[in-house]
């Protein structure tokens, strides 16, 4: 066999093997992860949850100042809790915490946010941007 045959051989060998490989998202902290992919395809997209939590000081602090307070990331009202209620500790992953927002960072696995917490009479306590990573228990404490 000739030195051209070879080569052919081997360019159409090489093109099939590499085309069996199925394309799709390989990121396991991506929404859209697929275990049957094998090779990436840059299809990854990102959501990840910020978790608002406070403790039993910061809770106690609001006596007398505040009845509710009011949770927004990036302009958008996400929800909101009595501002007496805390946790002992930091909330675990699957716990919702006082309240949490699911944040869509498209194909970026971390995002800038801006978070904003308000109290009934309508003061802004907090007005400033947090990083949400995918792949990350995402918290913000109100203290």
């Amino acid at each position: 066999m000739g030195k051209k045959a070879i080569i052919l051989m081997l360019s159409v060998s090489a093109l099939f093997v590499s085309s069996c490989r199925k394309a799709g998202c390989i990121d396991m902290d991506a929404t859209n992860y697929s275990a049957s992919a094998k090779k990436s395809d840059g299809s990854c997209t990102y959501s990840e949850s910020l978790i608002f939590w406070q403790d039993q000081a910061s809770a106690q602090s609001w006596s007398g100042i505040a009845t509710n307070l009011y949770y927004y990331v990036d302009g958008q009202l996400v929800g909101s809790s009595a501002a007496n209620v805390y946790f002992t500790g930091t909330p675990s992953c699957s716990q919702n915490g006082l309240t949490s927002a699911l944040i869509d960072m498209g194909k970026n696995k971390s995002k800038s946010i801006n978070v904003k917490v308000v109290d009934d009479t309508g003061f802004e306590w907090w007005n400033e941007y947090v990083i949400v990573s995918a792949g990350a228990c995402n918290y913000y404490q109100v203290f």
